[in-house]
C-alpha cells in the first residue's frame, strides 16, 4: 500500500503583489493608509492638503489585503514627481514603481522623489540619489524612565534641577481640535521675541502661522507650561501613526534662566512616549541642541529615476541643480559640525581653566562641567 507523502513546512509563496492607479483622484482611503505605512508629516494628508492636490494621482500596491506602497503623484510634461516625501521606501519598491509607471504614463522619461530615506540605493537601476536634508529622529521606549535613563547624567541634573527650580510649574497638555488661535499665536510671539533678541527674522509669518493652526487641530496637540498662571512656554506637536513631529517649541526669552525650552521639549517627548508612540521627530538642523535627547540624524535624498540612458542626460540641467542643492546641504552640515567642535573645544578649556584655580575640595561640587 502506497502512502500518500505531505510535507506540512512546505513554505508558500506570498500573494503577487496588486498594482492600481487612480488617475487624478485621491481615494478616501488614502489618508489613513499614508499614516498606517509611512507615518510621516511630509507625506500625511492634512499637510499635503494645505497646498493644491488638482490632477494628483495615486499609485497603491496591495499585497493581500494590505496596501505595501502608496505614492501620490503629478504628471508635468514628460516627468513624475512624487510629492509625499520623508517617508522610508527600498530600492525594489522604487523599482515596481518605475517599472508600472513607466508603462501606465505613457511618454514619461523621469520620476523624481524628495527628501525620502532610501535603503539599498545601489540596487537601483539608472538613477541619481544625492543628500539634500536631514531629520533628527529620537527612537522612544516603552517607558519614560527607561528613556530618561538614555540621557546623559548632565542633561538629567539639569532637567530635574530646572523643574525644582520653576516654583508653581504646571505642564498641560491642549489636544486638537481644542487649540486656540490665541494660543498658538502667543507661543508664535516667544518665537518671534527670541530671533528678535538674536537681531534674526523668525520664518514663522502669518502663513505659516495659519499651516501650523490647521496642522495641529487636524492630527497635533500643543503643550504649554505656566508658572504661577502665566504661560512660559509651549510645543506643538502632530502624530501620524507611530511617529510624533515637533513642529514648534518656544519659550519666553525673559525667562531664558530657567531653561524652559528644553523643559518643554523634554516634557512633549514624555508625553509622546506615555502615548505610546515609537519615534519622535524633532526635524533638521541643528543637530547639537537636539543630539543630547538622543536624537540621531537621518539623511533623506532626492532621487531621480530614468527610463533611459539618453533621458538621463537630456536632463542634465535638473541634474545639476540636483547637485548644487544638495552640495550647499552637505556644505552646511560640514560648517555647523566645525561649528560645533570649536565651542566644545572653548567649554573644554574654559572648565578646566576655571576649575583648576579652586581649592581642591570645592573642585567636585563647583558644577562646572555641567549643562
Amino acid at each position: 500500500m502506497n502512502e500518500a507523502k505531505f510535507r506540512l513546512n512546505q513554505p508558500h509563496s506570498p500573494p503577487t503583489p496588486c498594482i492600481r492607479f487612480y488617475d487624478q483622484h485621491i481615494p478616501s482611503f488614502v489618508e489613513v493608509a499614508l499614516d498606517e505605512r509611512y507615518g510621516s508629516l511630509y507625506g500625511s494628508m492634512p499637510q499635503l492638503a494645505l497646498y493644491c492636490l488638482t490632477g494628483i494621482s495615486t499609485y497603491a500596491e496591495w499585497r493581500g489585503d494590505r496596501i505595501r506602497e502608496l505614492f501620490l503623484y503629478r504628471r508635468e510634461q514628460r516627468s513624475i514627481t512624487v510629492i509625499n516625501q520623508g517617508m522610508s521606501i527600498d530600492s525594489a519598491a522604487v523599482q515596481r514603481f518605475a517599472a508600472a509607471v513607466f508603462e501606465h504614463e505613457s511618454g514619461t522619461n523621469r520620476i523624481g522623489f524628495d527628501s525620502i530615506r532610501l535603503r539599498d540605493p545601489g540596487r537601483l537601476k539608472r538613477k541619481v540619489c544625492l543628500p539634500v536634508s536631514d531629520d533628527m529622529v529620537i527612537e522612544l521606549p516603552a517607558t519614560a524612565s527607561a528613556y530618561i535613563a538614555t540621557l546623559g547624567r548632565s542633561l538629567r541634573q539639569s532637567l530635574q534641577s530646572r523643574l525644582k527650580r520653576s516654583v508653581g510649574l504646571r505642564h498641560q497638555i491642549v489636544q486638537g481640535p481644542a487649540i486656540d488661535t490665541a494660543l498658538l499665536q502667543r507661543i508664535i510671539g516667544f518665537n518671534h521675541a527670541r530671533m528678535a533678541a538674536k537681531q534674526r527674522h523668525s520664518a514663522i509669518d502669518q502663513a505659516a502661522t495659519e499651516r501650523l493652526l490647521r496642522l495641529g487641530r487636524a492630527r497635533g496637540m500643543v503643550g504649554t507650561i505656566e508658572i504661577d498662571g502665566r504661560l512660559c512656554a509651549g510645543s506643538l506637536v502632530c502624530r501620524f501613526g507611530d511617529d510624533v513631529f515637533s513642529l514648534l517649541n518656544a519659550h519666553d526669552p525673559a525667562l531664558n534662566a530657567l531653561g524652559l525650552g528644553k523643559l518643554s521639549r523634554h516634557l512633549m517627548i514624555l508625553e509622546a512616549i506615555r502615548t505610546g508612540a515609537r519615534r519622535f521627530h524633532l526635524l533638521g538642523g541643528y543637530y547639537d541642541s537636539k543630539r543630547p535627547f538622543g536624537a540621531q540624524r537621518l539623511t533623506l535624498y532626492g532621487l531621480r529615476v530614468y527610463r533611459t540612458r539618453v533621458s538621463m542626460i537630456v536632463d542634465s540641467v535638473a541634474l545639476v541643480r540636483l547637485l548644487l542643492r544638495s552640495l550647499n546641504y552637505q556644505l552646511r552640515n560640514r560648517l555647523e559640525a566645525q561649528r560645533s567642535e570649536a565651542t566644545s573645544k572653548l567649554q573644554r578649556n574654559f572648565s578646566i581653566s576655571s576649575v583648576s584655580v579652586l581649592p581642591r575640595h570645592q573642585r567636585r561640587v563647583s558644577g562646572l562641567w555641567r549643562e
